[in-house]
């Protein structure tokens, strides 16, 4: 009787390693399918939590917060702290005061102050992470200061940040400014033009409330959301547009991979931001009734834009197909 233990051949080996290769190629993309699929479905529920923080948040002051005071003076973002579970942030940070006229200094976001009186803690808050506002299927990031990033910006409207025509009505590129559910102020602090939701006549289903930005990355300041100028998106183009954003400065901007392209404005466009993802083929939104939509990149422009506006009349029949 022959006992000899046989193994298994060389040949025999490879077939198996190539099967098994195989078989790990194959499983791979469903594998990263489902994972893109959970972290696509947290961020609608943050899309959805942002929702519902608004309109409790309009629900105790009659409006929507204000888009951003200039660059530096606080954006929608610090507003909306105690309508996310961020009491406790909220309590450390300091708006300029109502009955200043200018803004001071010492209330920028990136400042930290103990011998003011009070202390101006707001550096605290801005360094911190919000999970409800940043999306797991991009990748955070943090600038030079550790004030970090996030994945939400609200909707300023169809053509910029400032709120005026793109061009003038004498251009064959004029696009004429409808307003979106947030506003931007450079100069003081409280003017009194936030925006209530019955001045939302186009209808709270039908118009965006936020959609998906992306974190800049190596010095971008994309999603840089505690900042005033990247704290809004505009519908001047369609989601993940090949066109550039238009930064307030070209050092604001990166446009090597892994960031989409932008420049720095000019009068000739001036700072504008796309709604952009780390998802394939379109960005997360919610409409200022609370709901949430995926739309395609494909999306047609000029339903795109009218979903931007509050006031404008258009009808969104193809909005969400």
């Amino acid at each position: 009787m022959n006992n000899e233990k046989r193994g298994f051949t060389l040949v025999e080996l490879l077939v198996v390693i190539a099967i098994i290769g195989v078989l790990v190629a194959l499983l791979l993309p469903a594998v990263q399918a489902a994972r893109e699929a959970a972290r696509r479905a947290q961020c609608v529920n943050n899309l959805k939590q942002l929702g519902i923080g608004m309109q409790n948040y309009h629900d105790i002051h009659r409006q929507l917060p204000m888009g951003n005071v200039s660059c530096c003076w606080g954006t929608w973002q610090m507003s909306i702290l105690p309508f996310i579970e961020q009491q406790q942030l909220a309590d450390l940070y300091q708006f300029v005061p109502k009955d200043e006229e200018v803004l001071l200094y010492k209330y920028r976001y990136e400042i930290e102050d103990d011998t003011s009186t009070p202390p101006i803690t707001n550096l605290r808050v801005v360094t911190s992470r919000i999970g409800t506002l940043t999306c797991p299927s991009d990748e955070p990031q943090r600038d030079g200061r550790n004030i970090t990033a996030h994945n939400y910006a609200v909707n300023y409207g169809n053509t910029n940040h400032v709120g005026v025509d793109h061009h003038s009505p004498f251009s064959p590129e004029w696009v004429p400014h409808i307003r979106g559910p947030f506003n931007g102020h450079d100069w003081i602090a409280h003017t009194g033009a936030e925006v209530a939701f019955r001045e939302i006549t186009d209808g709270l289903s039908n118009t965006m409330l936020a959609a998906e930005v992306i974190q800049g990355q190596n010095g971008d300041n994309r999603g840089f959301t505690w900042w005033g100028w990247s704290a809004g998106f505009e519908t001047y183009d369609i989601p993940n547009a090949t066109g550039p954003d238009f930064m307030q400065g070209a050092s604001d901007c990166v446009p090597e991979d892994p960031n989409p392209p932008c420049e720095g404005e000019s009068q000739r466009n001036r700072k504008k931001a796309a709604a952009r993802s780390r998802h394939p083929s379109g960005v997360n939104v919610v409409m200022c009734d609370g709901s949430v939509q995926f739309v395609t990149d494909s999306i047609e422009l000029g339903v795109w834009r009218a979903a931007s506006s509050i006031d404008g009349e258009e009808i969104l029949q193809d909005f969400f197909n």
